[in-house]
């Protein structure tokens, strides 16, 4: 399985750097500084396996699909670490977009990258143009959510105590919606049921809300050289989490139980091979950044 995700990330690697535009201007630079800077790929790898495990096959087409999720991620982390949301210094183990350069350059790329995402989704010729509408519509509503998300995120301070399900309502806000959008995206190009398109929302949900606890947990307990100037980050800026809430064992318990529903989601999608996605699960569990 390793070794078909990293097939995966070699094909949308040259993908990204196809797609992005490669000019000398301030805005280009950041953009592909931004994408470009060892990014895991999960999203638009998730994609992808979901896409594979529908029936469809790996093409020009679908990778620009790729490169769009992953374009709208890229646009969400620069927003997300500049001064006003969350003030970060370090991403993926350098200097964040608005360090390395400047806050008003990166803000402009972030809106480029979002943009660009539409432009390369409704512009993808490989692609029959209503299910090209289709997946546009999706990305807008997943970003919609990630807004609204990221502004409920900026009041999670100690001085507003939260309990866990209002963690999880901002949760499938914030994380959960692309990552559940990219399982949308696949069906929806496969042109599955709506009961099968759900089973797919819901198990994107479960895996995304999983991911960002894990992240919570990570945020303490993760590798301090692989989270370069981001481990206890929560704790400095006084943010609650999971972990704040109901602590590390508890935490950690509820992401195993949250991938177990998400396994039983899959076993209710009729004619999918769920061997991919089922190990999307694993890395879930295993990551460690």
């Amino acid at each position: 399985m390793e070794r078909r995700f990293e097939s995966y990330r070699r094909k949308i690697e040259a993908s990204l750097k196809a797609a992005l535009p490669n000019d000398t201007s301030g805005i280009s630079r950041v953009m592909r500084y931004s994408v470009l800077g060892a990014g895991k790929r999960l999203r638009p790898m998730l994609f992808i396996a979901a896409y594979e495990s529908l029936g469809g096959l790996i093409s020009r087409a679908v990778l620009r699909i790729a490169c769009a999720i992953e374009f709208i991620h890229s646009f969400s982390l620069i927003q997300d670490d500049l001064p006003a949301m969350d003030n970060d210094d370090y991403r993926r183990g350098r200097l964040t977009a608005h360090k390395a350069f400047k806050e008003d350059i990166a803000l402009l790329a972030s809106d480029a990258l979002l943009n660009e995402a539409y432009r390369i989704t409704l512009e993808n010729g490989g692609i029959e143009e209503k299910l090209r509408v289709k997946t546009a519509l999706e990305l807008t509503r997943a970003v919609n959510r990630l807004l609204e998300g990221q502004e409920k995120d900026l009041s999670l301070s100690r001085l507003k105590p939260r309990t866990l399900s209002e963690l999880d309502k901002i949760y499938l806000n914030k994380t959960a919606a692309l990552i559940t959008c990219c399982l949308r995206i696949a069906g929806i190009l496969r042109g599955v049921s709506d009961s099968r398109l759900n089973c797919l929302s819901s198990f994107g949900q479960r895996l995304g809300l999983a991911f960002q606890i894990q992240d919570d947990i990570l945020n303490v307990t993760g590798d301090k050289r692989a989270l370069r100037g981001k481990r206890f980050s929560d704790q400095r800026w006084g943010k609650i989490t999971y972990v704040s809430i109901a602590g590390i064992k508890k935490s950690k318990g509820i992401v195993t139980r949250l991938i177990k529903e998400a396994k039983k989601d899959l076993e209710k999608i009729k004619n999918l091979d769920k061997g991919r996605l089922l190990g999307f699960c694993e890395v879930i569990l295993r990551r460690t950044y």
